[in-house]
Order: C-alpha cells, then structure tokens, then sequence
C-alpha cells in the first residue's frame, strides 16, 4: 500500500505517491513551501507545541492573500484519496482555509476552512453547502478524510479533540457528502497552512502527523504512548514508562519522549497530561 506519513508534519518517513525521506523539523519532505521557511518548524524545547514526536509545524498568521503552507504534489490524478492530520487551532482572527486537495486545473476538490467563530467548514467539489463542525481556540484536533470519486461519490470527515484527562478522545463531529456528482474529479495536489485570507492571530496554529494514503485509513495514533519502548520511542503500549517519560519533560530532564506527549491537547506538556496518562493506565486503555 502507498502511502505518505509526515512525522512532526514536517518530518517525513515515507511518501504517499513518492519516495523521499527528509531530516527532522525540515519542510523539504514536502514538494514546495509558500511563506514558511524551517524556521518556522521546531521542538518543544523551542517553544513549538507538537502533539506527536519531536517536531511541529507552526503558521501565524496567513500573509495575507499569499498564504502561509506547504503543499504535496506527489498524488497522481487519485480517483481514492484518504488523509489525517492534527491541528491545533490557535487563537486567530478572520477566516482562512487550512487544507485544499485540488486537481491540475486548481479547482478544490476538498477545502477544510477555519474562522474564528470556532468553525469549521468542509466542501467538496459538487457537493454544494458547506458541511461544519465546532471546535474551540488552541486545543488539538484530529481531521480524518475518506473520499472517492464516482457515481455517486463521497465525501466524509470526523473532528475528534479536545479530551482533557477523559480516557477516550471525544468525537466533535462529523461530515458526510454522500452524493457527489464528482466522476471526473481528481486530485493531484494538497495543501496545508493558513491558505490565504486575512488572519492574524493571538496564538498561532499548527500542523501535526500529516499522513495520507489511497486506499486505508490512517486511523489516529495511539494517545498516551509517549515512548515507553528504548530510547524512549513508541512501543504501542501505554504503561508508567510514559508516565516517567512525561513526568520527566515536565522536570526539565534530559530523557524526553518521542511519541504522544500533549495528551489532553492543550499545546503544552504539563501535569494534566500525566493525569490523562493515568486515567488511561488505570482504565486498561491499549493501543488499537
């Protein structure tokens, strides 16, 4: 199965539609990056707030109507496309899409918008009024996308976030387009950042574990395993040895964790993610 996965967003392993590799908090794993620079990715040691790993991808505002994003252009005319990634909402003012899949022409086959009204707005190419999902300023969100062209095709979305030191991650809603007269449609290149649009912001966003595929979900990563396995990587177990690790981040020691680290997605790593980690030792909670 090909797929791409974007570590720390941009950290890259492996390419959905390519092969390439880049080094950590770099942007060259994707194919071009308008308005950002690496200086605008970083660690939590540098004041970033990656969710996953050891990198993030911050956006401040949107530069206007240049925008601020990098963009994918590895997909290949995709009949099948399926994403997840996570985003962390910020505190901004104004409206901006954060994600387009276009195909060659520039027509937005999919386009996720955020405003500052806490919305956000989902469309799809033939798909008509735009389908919505509340969220609020500066938590992180997962953003999964499953669709497909035919007759008819399809379009759906869930939001899930926003879990403070609940056990499970709440679902903040869903987007179903069911009916897309979209047979012709492909996508052939993706884009993520504050797009365009006039946004400026009191706490930025960003961008997380970017991952996409033609066929398979992605799924969401396994919350509470913030490295317990050697050298303080994922071992898809949640146990005290990510107690420690996160404990030990909150300290200021030098063993830090790799894996999930903001676990109630607040942006920071502090006691309440350790709570959460808990909660979820104690419920018995794996990863699936």
């Amino acid at each position: 199965m090909n797929h791409k996965a974007l570590l720390g967003t941009a950290v890259a392993a492996a390419l959905m539609f390519g092969a390439q590799a880049a080094s950590a908090c770099a942007i060259s794993a994707w194919s071009s990056a308008t308005g950002l620079t690496v200086t605008d990715t970083g660690t939590y040691a540098d004041g970033f707030s990656p969710l996953f790993g050891d990198c993030g991808l911050r956006v401040a505002d949107s530069n206007g109507a240049n925008g601020r994003f990098v963009t994918d252009t590895t997909p290949n005319a995709e009949t099948s496309f399926r994403a997840r990634f996570y985003y962390f909402t910020g505190d901004i003012s104004g409206t901006a899409p954060i994600f387009q899949a276009r195909n060659t022409g520039g027509t937005n086959i999919i386009q996720i918008t955020h405003s500052a009204a806490g919305v956000l707005s989902f469309t799809a190419n033939t798909g008509g009024a735009a389908q919505t999902v509340n969220v609020v300023d500066n938590r992180y969100y997962a953003i999964e996308l499953a669709w497909t062209s035919g007759s008819p095709g399809t379009l759906t979305a869930t939001v899930s976030g926003n879990a403070g030191a609940a056990v499970t991650i709440p679902v903040a809603g869903t987007v179903n387009f069911a009916s897309l007269s979209n047979s012709a449609d492909r996508i052939d290149d993706v884009r993520l950042g504050l797009i365009s649009g006039s946004v400026t912001s009191t706490a930025p966003v960003y961008f997380d574990e970017y991952d996409s595929r033609r066929t398979t979900s992605p799924g969401l990563l396994c919350r509470g395993d913030a490295g317990g396995g050697p050298g303080g990587t994922p071992d898809n177990i949640i146990g005290s040895a990510d107690r420690v690790l996160l404990t030990n981040q909150i300290l200021g020691t030098n063993q830090q964790p790799h894996g999930y680290r903001d676990n109630n997605g607040d942006g920071i790593v502090a006691s309440a993610d350790r709570v959460a980690v808990t909660n979820m030792i104690l419920a018995g909670a794996t990863c699936n």
